[in-house]
């Protein structure tokens, strides 16, 4: 931000946050098609980078509130629209627009990721439903050595 005439210089970033939120919003659609894909091993390293790109996006955006504050003007959206009329400065009009943008699409992604990962989720508690119920009328061989319906009272994973 450049803050009027006059006044000390403040951090601006803007520009980094825009470009964060640009790797993030490509975050999000490689999340999206290795979840389409169902690339499990692949979503889990993409969980740390998501993350840690995440976390600096909200450090960013801290900074900008910091400054906001420091020049008079309220938090949020309305402070920085209200901070971008003081200055009439059409090329940083622009590039908030252009982070409104790529937040609205990270949002909307995130959204369709969220519903890609419930439906996966439901998927997997079908086919898990659907192996406990074959493997409960299952023909085994019990202590006796005799063929019996479905399992004794053992649970599978204990000795």
């Amino acid at each position: 931000m450049t803050p009027p005439a006059g006044q000390p210089e403040t951090p601006d970033p803007l520009d980094e946050e825009i470009a964060r939120l640009e790797e993030f919003v490509a975050l999000l659609q490689e999340e999206q098609a290795l979840l389409a894909a169902g690339d499990g091993d692949r979503l889990l390293s993409l969980v740390e980078t998501k993350t840690a790109l995440a976390n600096r996006l909200a450090a960013l955006g801290e900074m900008r509130e910091a400054a906001l504050a420091r020049q008079g003007c309220g938090a949020g959206r309305e402070g920085m629209e209200a901070w971008l009329a003081r200055q009439g400065n059409p090329a940083r009009q622009a590039a908030w627009q252009k982070f409104l943008a790529l937040a609205a699409q990270a949002r909307e992604l995130n959204e369709v990721n969220g519903k890609l990962i419930g439906l996966q989720m439901h998927h997997n508690q079908q086919a898990l439903a659907a192996l406990m119920s074959a493997t409960d009328r299952a023909m085994v061989y019990g202590p006796d050595g005799q063929q019996s319906a479905g399992l004794s009272g053992r649970i599978l994973g204990k000795a």
